[in-house]
């Protein structure tokens, strides 16, 4: 499909009103759209409604804001070290299921994991702490969408980087809002 063509369409006007528009009013919106967007993408936003590139950009920053959310909650309820742990946990996990996250595999690593996930506690020998901290890790995985589960198991070392940055350090009035309901459950 030419140009004109895609944006009589997307415009639903005339040819000549696209060419009134681009080449006498020189209208700064085909500018934009030539800047960018593809013929191709914007005959994909014609036929489907959506951009899948732009669909993908969108999704990738949910999944990474929901994934430092899910480390800063789990570095709360435990310390950073189990924290760590956990996500490399994760990531094994993700790599021995052939790429996938099931979280009864999951459930079943983090119990068998005393000392890979706790060896801080490994002297302490309080099982109970032990096994608070590990239910209290696990509800915190069941509340988390595959999806973000996923990302984590595939962006771990991402995920730890950007934690120490001096702007991820603290959390913010909404992560204790996102604490306070873990809690409550």
């Amino acid at each position: 499909m030419t140009r004109e063509k895609i944006m009589t369409q997307l415009f639903e006007f005339s040819s000549p009103t696209y060419y009134k528009w681009t080449k006498q009013d020189k209208r700064k919106i085909f500018d934009l759209l030539n800047y960018a967007f593809t013929n191709n993408e914007l005959e994909e936003f014609i036929k489907t409604g959506k951009i899948d590139k732009i669909e993908e950009l969108g999704n990738k920053t949910y999944l990474f804001d929901s994934s430092m959310k899910f480390y800063k909650t789990a570095k709360h309820i435990s310390n950073f070290k189990v924290a760590k742990n956990l996500l490399l946990l994760l990531e094994n996990n993700y790599k021995q299921n052939n790429n996938s996250v099931i979280i009864e595999k999951i459930a079943e690593s983090i119990y068998k994991s005393d000392k890979e996930l706790f060896e801080y506690f490994e002297n302490d020998k309080n099982i109970e702490v032990v096994t608070s901290m590990k239910l209290a890790l696990l509800n915190l995985i069941q509340k988390q969408d595959i999806f973000v589960l996923e990302y984590i198991s595939k962006n771990r070392k991402e995920i730890e980087k950007n934690s120490l940055k001096k702007s991820a350090k603290y959390l913010n009035k909404i992560d204790f809002l996102y604490l306070n309901n873990f809690h409550r459950i």
